[in-house]
């Protein structure tokens, strides 16, 4: 059964579709808090969970905290509710820094939700320490609310990962893992080896950038016919870039 042919409302539907659903068997295994991370974090989809719950195809998780189930003001929980936060937990996945910025909590609210999470011993973090440790490595602004997420710390935490698993942490941008990529690796980080490769785990990063920007090549298997040494002579044996590109897309 399509999620369109479900007796719930035109704007349910429509935010379903946004991120992807669009079958009722894809529901399947989902609850609240994995349908709610599929979300941005400041829409309310408390309307689509409900609309769900009520037709039996969303269940609430197993061993988790409602905020409906926690004395708290009505201007708290709506401000949770407002950024998509359903269940005590979730704010782990909040630095502080962000939550102190959710829209009408202001001080009392937020030592009252401060109060909440040290009764349940819910955990909130601070980006703080994360920004101190990795801007001496001058990464990106933009990666730190991502590192967070993903808990990572240092340099250590990047140990043991494909330039594919730093794909998907960097929520599958390519300029952004192509940036962290390189500055990981002029300090020491070794990537495993993957199925294909990316152009910049081959290339020098201008060449690389190059071949992202002027022809959206991204991956080794989008080179037909070839492999990393023939694309590593091609790029070093020419004197223009250009023709060196033309040659390799004429491949095949």
């Amino acid at each position: 059964m399509k999620i369109q042919d479900l007796n719930i409302s035109a704007a349910s539907k429509s935010a379903l579709k946004s991120i992807g659903l669009t079958m009722v068997s894809e529901l399947a295994g989902q609850n609240y808090i994995t349908l709610i991370n599929k979300f941005p974090k400041n829409c309310n989809i408390e309307p689509v969970i409900n609309e769900l719950n009520t037709l039996g195809y969303l269940l609430p998780p197993s061993n988790e905290i409602s905020i409906y189930d926690v004395s708290m003001s009505k201007r708290l929980q709506n401000a949770l509710i407002r950024n998509g936060v359903m269940y005590l937990s979730q704010l782990s996945s909040y630095p502080k820094e962000e939550i102190l910025h959710f829209r009408n909590l202001g001080e009392k609210t937020a030592i009252e939700l401060e109060q909440i999470c040290q009764k349940y011993n819910i955990e909130i973090r601070s980006m703080l320490s994360i920004k101190e440790y990795f801007d001496k490595y001058q990464f990106p602004s933009k990666i730190y609310p991502i590192l967070f997420q993903n808990n990572i710390s240092c340099l250590d935490d990047f140990k043991h990962i494909t330039a594919n698993d730093l794909y998907h942490i960097c929520q599958d941008d390519y300029c952004l893992t192509m940036q962290l990529y390189y500055i990981l690796t002029d300090n020491g980080i070794l990537f495993d080896n993957w199925q294909d490769k990316y152009i910049f785990e081959i290339l020098p990063e201008k060449n690389a950038a190059l071949l992202w920007k002027k022809h959206n090549i991204s991956m080794l298997s989008q080179m037909p016919s070839c492999n990393e040494c023939k694309l590593k002579q091609s790029l070093s044996s020419s004197n223009s870039f250009s023709v060196a590109i033309k040659e390799l897309l004429s491949i095949g």
